[in-house]
């Protein structure tokens, strides 16, 4: 028998698009999944939205206050009974092969942990307007890139052997202001293995209400100094231990909203910072320097060197 798979959709103020969110999960090829919507206390009408699906397979949790994406994301876990997580967020799509796809592959490679998958983006009305950044298929570029960003994962195309969270404790952290999938991958790829499948798995819509919108619209200085610390924490926990001027150079050039061009010196502050990092690795024997050595060569040429301002 195919394995079961728990699809967990934290829902707050959705009803614009979970009722087609649901059914992008009612229409899979792959039938043998639950779904598990958390309400997180709505105030418009997206809990009369989900109670019209009568589907024996969608269960509904109600959170009694608003508790926030992480904490919904958590109970729907804690309360899933299948082998497999998929993540969907309330205005998001999965494609309709996803859940099939997805399973096969992590049938076929029990090595693999967290799986993801192509992306692409609509608009409030469900129009294409492109498709995302290129999928990652190596686990070892994944994990160096992790060291300073989550720019090549979609959390909602992600798919997770439920074994690995609760072997290692892993859990969505509250409190991120959004950033509890980049905390996440962080934490997952220090002891797990990540990969992804170029198939169309997932459709992230992009509107103005869009909750990472929202986020940097009413948090941004606090999500950048949090972006900051969750940087320093994955270099620390890789075991790099850099001066303060090379974290400081690293949070200020590798935010999660650049600037719009850098000065030569902070250039070649930031060749300095990476460069430290690699002699340190090539100290430790890591198993990944080679896709390490990409990695920095990649943020270096992609955030710095084709954006310095050559008059500063």
């Amino acid at each position: 028998m195919k394995p079961l798979v728990s699809v967990i959709m934290p829902a707050y103020n959705g009803e614009k698009y979970i009722g087609a969110a649901i059914e992008s999960i009612l229409n899979q090829t792959y039938e043998n999944w639950e779904l598990i919507i958390v309400e997180d206390k709505s105030t418009d009408n997206t809990l009369d939205v989900v109670q019209k699906y009568k589907d024996s397979r969608i269960s509904l949790y109600l959170n009694p206050s608003n508790k926030g994406i992480a904490y919904s994301t958590n109970l729907g876990i804690t309360q899933s009974k299948g082998k497999y997580i998929a993540l969907l967020d309330d205005d998001d799509l999965a494609t309709e092969h996803r859940l099939e796809w997805q399973t096969d592959f992590m049938e076929e490679h029990s090595e693999i942990d967290i799986l993801g998958g192509r992306s692409v983006l609509i608009d409030a009305d469900g129009k294409f307007m492109r498709y995302d950044l290129e999928p990652l298929r190596n686990p070892k570029f994944i994990k160096a890139l992790l060291l300073f960003s989550n720019e090549k994962f979609a959390n909602c195309s992600a798919m997770i052997r439920k074994s690995f969270m609760i072997k290692n404790d892993l859990w969505y952290q509250e409190g991120c202001l959004g950033m509890q999938d980049f905390k996440f991958y962080i934490d997952s790829s220090k002891i797990g293995t990540i990969t992804s499948i170029d198939r169309l798995v997932h459709c992230k819509r992009i509107h103005e209400e869009e909750a990472t919108n929202m986020s940097m619209k009413f948090h941004g200085e606090e999500r950048a100094r949090l972006f900051a610390q969750f940087q320093r924490e994955s270099i620390r926990k890789s075991g790099f231990h850099l001066k303060e001027e090379h974290l400081q150079i690293i949070n200020e050039i590798l935010s999660e909203t650049m600037k719009g061009s850098y000065t030569k010196e902070e250039a070649s502050c930031l060749y300095n910072a990476l460069k430290e990092i690699l002699r340190q690795a090539k100290e430790m024997r890591i198993d990944y320097l080679k896709e390490l050595e990409q990695a920095c060569k990649k943020v270096l040429l992609r955030t710095v060197l084709m954006k310095v301002d050559i008059f500063k």
